[in-house]
């Protein structure tokens, strides 16, 4: 199994809307995307510069369609 890297949580958004996720909505600091492909949707909370936890971005990764490769 392969490493969770850690990453911003800015810059992990940034990632999901080249892959191709939609931004639903945006309350507060929480961003709302959709994966068009599956319809599923992923919420990433942007708080100030921090790092996202590795659970959530492991979470996030395992919806199908986050990742490039389409898993």
């Amino acid at each position: 199994m392969p490493k969770i890297p850690v990453i911003k949580a800015k810059d992990f958004y940034k990632y999901l809307l080249k892959y191709g996720c939609e931004p639903v909505s945006v309350r507060s600091s929480h961003f709302k995307l959709r994966n068009p492909k599956t319809g599923l949707p992923a919420t990433v909370p942007i708080h100030g510069g921090q790092d996202l936890s590795k659970n959530l971005f492991a979470s996030i990764m395992n919806l199908p369609g986050a990742s490039p490769e389409g898993s």
